[in-house]
């Protein structure tokens, strides 16, 4: 899976691609086929420096957007400051592969954006590790656990800060 990112023209872009091994045949060539996954619902905003993992809660899967950063709102850009970047809100971003819908949701435990951490998932939970928050340019030694539960009908999201994370922004897993 891949979400936004930057293009070669230097703009966000907040489309979702789905890879796929594509290895017909006997030789030992294998071909990715891409394809966009056109979304509906609560879109997250084009972005980079964000993650996005996969979950598995009562035989569903969805993916779990978060963090990341965007250019200024239009109304807010001037001259001098055309291509800042600001962290995006702090909401997770729940995305149903199956039907393309999207959620969003705000967490009391998520109070600032943040951008470049690390995310590692495993059945129904997501760990954030680390980042950078643009807004008082710090890497503070954050780690979360997010658990989200696939009901029928309403997802269930809940969030608990642990004690034991590390300073560290960019890191891959």
């Amino acid at each position: 899976l891949i979400h936004g990112g930057r293009t070669p023209n230097n703009e966000l872009s907040s489309s979702l691609y789905i890879l796929n091994v594509d290895n017909r045949g006997c030789n030992r060539k294998v071909t990715l086929k891409c394809q966009e996954k056109e979304l509906v619902g609560e879109l997250p905003e084009a972005r980079n420096g964000h993650t996005l993992s996969v979950v598995h809660s009562r035989g569903k899967t969805a993916c779990v957007l978060f963090g990341g950063r965007s250019y200024m709102p239009p109304s807010e850009r001037t001259t001098e400051n055309w291509n800042c970047m600001v962290d995006c809100p702090p909401q997770i971003y729940l995305i149903d592969l199956e039907f393309g819908c999207c959620s969003a949701h705000t967490l009391p435990e998520l109070t600032d954006g943040q951008s470049f951490h690390l995310a590692l998932a495993r059945e129904d939970c997501v760990y954030f590790l680390g980042g950078h928050i643009a807004s008082t340019d710090c890497r503070p030694p954050r780690l979360f656990r997010l658990r989200v539960e696939l009901l029928l009908g309403s997802p269930l999201l809940s969030c608990e800060i642990l004690n034991d994370g590390l300073s560290i922004t960019s890191a891959i897993a």
